[in-house]
This record gives C-alpha cells, structure tokens and sequence, in this order.
C-alpha cells in the first residue's frame, strides 16, 4: 500500500484559485506542498531531549531514498514543542531505507531508554520494529491498517478513515447505494475491503466493487451489470491523478455523485470538469494551515500531510510524557489526542479513528461541506 499521497502546491491554491472565497476553503492536507530536495542525513535531526518528549523516539528515514520526507517529520516534530522548551521533542532516530535499518534504530532507541517508539515510516519496515520492541508500543507512520494485527499501532491517514467519512456523510444526504471504484493494487484491495466492512455497519448498500484500469473503458456500463441494471447514487473513487481523471472522464454525464479520498489533490479536481460537484475526504483545515504556516516561516517550503504526522507524533510524545503514560494505556485514553490533522484515537486493537472534514468541489472552487467524526 502506498503511504505517502500526490504532492500540491498549497501556497498557489490558497492564495491563487482559491483567494476571495466567500466560504471557507483548504487544501487536501493529503497533498500540501513540495519536500525539501536538500535535507541532511544527520541521526537526530537537531531536535532536543526534554522530560516530556525524551522518554519516547522517532524512527524516521533521515537518509536514503525518502529522505526528504524524514527530515520534514522531524523539523514538523520539533514545532511542536515551540513555546515549551522544557519539554523537548523526542529524539529522531535513522531508519534509513530497509528493515534492518529500522530494527537497528529501534535498538538504539531502546538502549537509550525509549518508552515508546513512533515509526517506522514503510510498511515493510514496521515488523522488524515490532520483532526488538517487546512490551514498548510502536506506533507505525504507515497506513497500512494490517499492522494492527501485527501488534503496531497505525498512525496513517487510511484507506478506511476516507471511506468512513464519505459513508457517514453521504447516508446523512439520502445516499445508500454506493460504489467503490479503485485501480487494482493493494491500495485499492484495501479500500475495497474497508468499504465491505464499513457498508455493513452504515447502512450502506454496496453496488458494486471494481478493481480495473482507468482507460479500460466501459464503466457506466460495468455499473449497471453490477447493480443489476441501474447505476449506483454515488460512486467512491479512492485515488488520485491521473487515475482518478481516468475514472472521472468514465462517469462524465451519468448523474452519480462522485466521492473521493484524501488521495485527491485539490488543484487537480477544482480544474476539472468532469468532479464538478464531487465530494471528497480531508483532514479539517482549520487545525492545519496555521501549522503549515509556520513551518513555512521556520523552513521556507511547504509542509505535507506526511510532515505533519510527525508534528502529531511529537505532540502525542510530549502529552503523555506530561503524565508519565507513555505505554499502552496513555496511547488507547478514551479522550484521544487532537493535532494538525484533526481528532484522532487508537483503538485497543491498534486501529486509528480520524475526524475527516468533507470538501465540495463547486464552481472550480473548493469549500467545506461538514466534519465527520471518525468511526
């Protein structure tokens, strides 16, 4: 599964296609900004140890292939502790690009008394944490939901947080017979998979469930044969890109309401015609464009939502170093924790709830239709 989204200029959205809106506007949270090409590899990152943060790590991609992303966690970590400089952020550790490169990060971590570990960034990375860590929780930056049962807890922005808050929202408005549309891979696998579970529990009746290629053609029709003539009310479309215009230009014209994930990029769907009054899942923008400011301010680019998982991360570190909970029970608390990409709470099996806000594509603008609690 893929566990990073399409990039997007955020600062020629906001303050281009979307300036002067009368309602408010964001952009996906999934997508928010270009990575940094020259970051060091330096183990650490410069972030400090303090008593609130100190007793947990960071295990992020400092060097290698992704290591952009790594070193935008960490400077996203260590905004979190601004205006607390007693509490520090937690120490960033060097996964590098392989498994064994994150157990070995995972082992120092531990022999330097780490309580807590939050990484690995991949999805293959994250059994080899789980193999050294013991009774010390990990929490996964993957969004891979299938470590839970591995034991990880999954902080990752999620095929299933989209489809739940689409679900949720569309039921709300009258629609009950959805279909899940996706490129076929193990992104869209799970997407199917969470929306069969999902459609069980909401009262959702769902049509129909497609795994095939953008330019096969044919869909309305493949629609139709599914839901045994008729077309479905909406249709989730789960991926972005070029994908997503593929399947868009297949639906052009037949009425459906379209719905999409946090894969979508907001430049990309307000420019085309064929998402006109499509729906689609991000985190609440209140929360995250003031942090995105200030990263601005701080590092001169724009963050991402990857970035800002580890700003999250930081704060959970920070919170529960507070009040001496950096374990299990501090991770599952029944109030959550509230960070730059909105609400969220682990579940004791190591699955994550998220608070999504739903966007509206109307008029080439975008605007916020409602905030959906996670389920």
């Amino acid at each position: 599964m893929q566990d990073a989204a399409p990039d997007l200029n955020r600062r020629r959205l906001c303050r281009g296609l979307l300036a002067g809106l009368a309602l408010p506007v964001m952009v996906p949270l999934a997508a928010c900004g270009d990575l940094a090409a020259g970051a060091t590899g330096q183990s650490g990152g410069g972030l400090g140890i303090g008593p609130g943060g100190g007793a947990a790590a960071l295990l992020l991609p400092l060097t290698g292939t992704n290591a952009a992303l790594g070193q935008n966690m960490a400077r996203a970590a260590s905004l979190a502790a601004l205006g607390r400089p007693e509490a520090g952020a937690p120490k960033a550790y060097d996964t590098g690009d392989t498994a064994e490169g994150a157990a070995a990060a995972a082992g120092a971590a531990l022999k330097a008394g780490a309580r807590l570990l939050m990484g690995p960034l991949r999805a293959d990375q994250t059994p080899s944490v789980l193999a050294v860590a013991g009774k010390v929780p990990v929490v996964t930056f993957s969004n891979d939901d299938t470590l839970a049962a591995q034991g990880a807890f999954v902080m990752g922005v999620t095929p299933a947080q989209s489809v739940s808050a689409m679900f949720s929202y569309a039921r709300a408005q009258g629609l009950t017979r959805i279909a899940v549309v996706a490129r076929d891979g193990a992104a869209g696998e799970a997407t199917v998979a969470a929306a069969e579970r999902l459609a069980v529990l909401g009262g959702i009746t769902l049509s129909a469930a497609l795994l095939r290629d953008p330019g096969q053609g044919g869909l309305t029709r493949a629609l139709r044969a599914a839901g045994g003539g008729d077309l479905p009310q909406a249709v989730f479309l789960p991926d972005g890109g070029a994908v997503l215009a593929g399947f868009a230009a297949g639906l052009a014209g037949s009425g459906v309401q379209l719905m999409g994930s946090v894969q979508w990029g907001a430049g990309e769907v307000a420019g085309n015609g064929d998402l006109a009054g499509a729906w689609f899942a991000a985190p609440p923008p209140d929360l995250f464009l003031p942090f995105a400011d200030r990263f601005v301010a701080g590092f001169g680019e724009e963050p991402g939502v990857v970035a800002a998982i580890g700003h999250d991360a930081a704060l959970i570190a920070i919170g529960l170093g507070d009040a001496r909970s950096l374990n299990r029970k501090g991770l599952t608390r029944v109030a959550g924790f509230t960070g730059v990409l909105g609400g969220f709470r682990f579940q004791p099996d190591g699955r994550c709830q998220r608070d999504l806000a739903v966007l509206a594509v109307e008029a080439g603008q975008i605007v916020v239709l409602a905030e959906v609690a996670g389920t």
